[in-house]
């Protein structure tokens, strides 16, 4: 029994080794600048021992988006706990997002690449964010707005089923925080949940790349970026608010 707990041990210990040497390649060149020899060679074992522990190199880039998307969702859990009201509950999650953004900029670029159509992927996002409008139901915090059979994704490996539930997972988390604002009376009662959620999803990702002229035009102002960050995230309190409270 000890022998073969030990080889368990060297096993994944091997395959933590070659998650981190791909993930040093990926995050400082790129996807296509990096072939499964330049792994090999990287974490010094041959190419054929590699296919041991992942399929191919396609897989490897989606343990590492993986990775990245379990760092984002344990942030923005944490930060919504840790929030009162409903609408703190919006700007904890939004503030998470825009933290791991800066501190974990590398995952958020190989994500974008992840999303960018490069890979045979669900490209019906939009078709599954109006799906989750009609099957969202209030109060839970662990809600799916993804059915994975509608898109044949039986055969998907497992690291991109984990990522597209966890992208799940972070939508129905803004969807209960806007539903609990409703509730509390934080946030007004016209406010719809799925609604909100994509369009502050839409916010996000369009601040995270900036235009460099309209960068320059708010440096001219004395605005630098966590200061716009946290105007934005006023607006949308004033936005979203319920007034009557």
């Amino acid at each position: 029994m000890a022998i073969q707990d030990r080889r368990e041990r060297e096993k994944e210990q091997r395959r933590q080794d070659i998650f981190k040497a791909a993930e040093r390649l990926f995050l400082s060149r790129g996807y296509d600048d990096v072939s499964m020899n330049d792994i090999a060679s990287e974490v010094e074992l041959s190419k054929a021992t590699l296919y041991l522990y992942f399929a191919n190199k396609e897989e490897l880039f989606f343990a590492i988006v993986r990775h990245g998307n379990m760092i984002l969702n344990s942030m923005i859990k944490k930060a919504v706990k840790n929030a009162e009201t409903g609408i703190d509950k919006v700007l904890a999650f939004r503030i998470a997002y825009h933290t791991f953004n800066r501190d974990y900029s590398d995952y958020i670029r190989i994500y974008n690449y992840f999303q960018s159509g490069r890979f045979d992927i669900i490209d019906k996002n939009d078709v599954a964010e109006i799906k989750a409008s009609i099957n969202f139901k209030p109060g839970g915090t662990s809600g799916s707005m993804y059915h994975l059979d509608d898109f044949a994704m039986k055969n998907a490996s497992e690291y991109l089923k984990d990522i597209l539930k966890m992208r799940s997972e972070r939508f129905s988390i803004m969807c209960n925080s806007v539903q609990s604002g409703i509730d509390d009376g934080s946030i007004r009662p016209d406010v719809d949940p799925a609604e909100s959620a994509i369009l502050l999803s839409s916010i996000s990702k369009s601040m995270s790349d900036i235009p460099p002229d309209h960068e320059r035009i708010l440096e001219s102002k004395g605005i630098n970026h966590d200061k716009f960050i946290m105007d934005v995230e006023e607006m949308i309190r004033h936005m979203i608010k319920n007034k009557d409270k």
